[in-house]
């Protein structure tokens, strides 16, 4: 074993010497002197590694909105109630059944008589609970996933509260501002 050894060194460095000795090789033309490039790359688990870490960095961004303003509802149901609302009303606001957005992605909110909320922001599916307080409906923070969407606007994704006029259930954030608005699906 000892002998095959020295006996590759003697040969490697011969080759060497061989090398230095040679001309330059003609261009584009192979040479077994020419130095291997690949000798100076990193190791596949040092740059698997650095895209894991890249993806680490930039996918969290990627999963955040777009930025723009959310649309208002698309409807033309009155803006105001037709009369005012009372304790009896209050019982009566029943958000159960889907609420849909012709929205890129098709957004919709689905919501059970049992008190859950499921549906999509156009991107990510989306499940909470929700219940009535006076005149609003109240949706606790939403249980998501976390996809990366381009061209999507998740305006659905924010929302705290609920307000319905007529065929339209205007959507609230956290701030109590309306960032959209979804329409009462006919079945």
């Amino acid at each position: 074993m000892r002998v095959a050894r020295e006996h590759n060194l003697q040969k490697l460095n011969r080759h060497a010497l061989l090398c230095l000795l040679h001309e330059p090789p003609m261009p584009g033309r192979y040479d077994r002197c020419m130095r291997n490039l690949t000798d100076n790359r990193p190791s596949t688990a040092f740059r698997r590694t650095i895209g894991i870490a890249v993806l680490g960095l930039v996918l969290p961004l990627a999963a955040c909105g777009t930025g723009s303003e959310p649309s208002e509802p698309t409807s033309s149901a009155p803006t105001e109630s037709s009369s005012p609302t009372d304790s009896a009303d209050s019982a009566a606001i029943d958000p159960t059944g889907k609420w849909t957005s012709p929205e890129t992605g098709d957004p919709f909110l689905e919501f059970s008589a049992d008190g859950q909320v499921k549906g999509t922001d156009g991107c990510n599916r989306i499940q909470t609970t929700w219940e009535v307080d006076g005149d609003k409906i109240l949706i606790t923070p939403f249980t998501t996933t976390q996809k990366a969407c381009a061209g999507v606007d998740t305006w659905l994704s924010k929302a705290s509260s609920a307000t319905i006029e007529g065929n339209v259930m205007k959507i609230a954030d956290s701030n109590g501002k309306v960032v959209g608005g979804l329409e009462k699906e006919d079945k």
